[in-house]
């Protein structure tokens, strides 16, 4: 897991409390800047599966000051390197690690913190100019290979995969009860969907559509094998965010792809075809759902939890919810792929 540094602002009089805080830290991998105002500036090098633990323990002591401030910076590399984290064993998982920190679920795979997830994944749920741009520009290149039979230019479109952070966004908004953040995400999703179908629209209504298309009539047909593809990658998807490891990501985009059936849909109910549309929309509804079950999961599992206890009320009764909403969708759609099934 890679390094982060934790940089802290608090009052100069609050040096018993914060060396209180910092008491299981090794006193050389922590220092202090004497700042104007009173302030002093303290920078700890840590592992990013341990900053969660000891960012929430300074917020707890030190949110209420005035002047308070926690940075969260990526470090490349440190000498002397830091020792490995020691395994926990799973006796020891529900036991605190010192007075002041409450006991909390252990993560199955070291993850980032809170925080970090938060930042990096709330942007994937907003609605602007550029997600729109990546949308257009994404359904073009999807129609484009849709028409063209091109695999090559299909995957190109789910490369860009702008409808895939929205999706990962209302999941870790479920599972920590974020009421605002699910609301944009909900929202942005919903807008990439109504763009990208009225653009397939268009083009299925303007140009030829060769129905027998094999990458084009591919998304026109569903099978139980699309739901396992769909749960597995979503459970990637989450699983990569949280490990930090954005990258594992593009796998995923290509592997449940959300545009091209979005697209196909659009084209097929342009050219007339209402049926294939509606094939391709049950494809698109049961990846969608597939990604935010699975992903809600993992963030479950993964110890993604709110830092106060009212927070951890609400997270749980939005998780359970959406979970119950998100299962009785895929039975939904299983019945209603056995039933239309050939």
């Amino acid at each position: 897991m890679s390094l982060r540094l934790l940089q802290v602002v608090v009052p100069r009089r609050q040096r018993d409390e914060l060396a209180e805080v910092l008491g299981s830290v090794e006193t050389d991998r922590f220092w202090s800047i004497e700042l104007d105002d009173d302030q002093q500036l303290i920078t700890v090098v840590t592992r990013a599966e341990q900053v969660e633990g000891l960012a929430d323990a300074l917020c707890e002591r030190f949110d209420a000051h005035d002047g308070f401030r926690l940075v969260l910076v990526p470090a490349e590399a440190t000498r002397p390197k830091l020792p490995e984290p020691e395994a926990v064993q799973p006796e020891q998982a529900a036991e605190p690690e010192g007075p002041d920190v409450k006991p909390k679920w252990k993560p199955l795979i070291g993850r980032v913190a809170r925080e970090e997830l938060e930042e990096d994944l709330a942007q994937g749920g907003a609605t602007t100019p550029l997600f729109i741009a990546m949308v257009v520009l994404s359904a073009i290149v999807a129609c484009a290979g849709l028409i063209k039979d091109s695999p090559a230019v299909i995957i190109g479109a789910m490369v860009i995969a702008p409808l895939l952070g929205p999706n990962i966004a209302l999941a870790l908004g479920t599972t920590l009860g974020d009421v605002k953040l699910i609301k944009r995400s909900v929202r942005t999703n919903l807008v990439g969907i109504v763009v990208a179908l009225s653009l397939a629209g268009v083009v299925g209504s303007l140009v030829h559509v060769d129905r027998a298309n094999g990458e084009l009539a591919a998304r026109a047909v569903v099978d139980f094998g699309d739901i396992v593809l769909a749960l597995a990658s979503g459970a990637a998807g989450a699983l990569a965010a949280t490990a930090g490891t954005s990258g594992t990501l593009v796998g995923v985009m290509v592997a449940v792809a959300l545009l091209p059936p979005t697209c196909a849909c659009g084209m097929f109910f342009g050219a007339g075809s209402v049926r294939q549309a509606a094939h391709a929309a049950q494809l698109l509804g049961t990846n969608v759902v597939c990604i935010n079950l699975a992903a809600t999961l993992v963030f479950l599992l993964q110890g993604v939890r709110p830092n106060t206890w009212w927070g951890a009320e609400r997270a749980r009764s939005a998780t359970v919810r959406a979970t119950v909403v998100w299962v009785v969708l895929l039975v939904l759609l299983a019945t209603l792929l056995f039933v239309t099934r050939d």
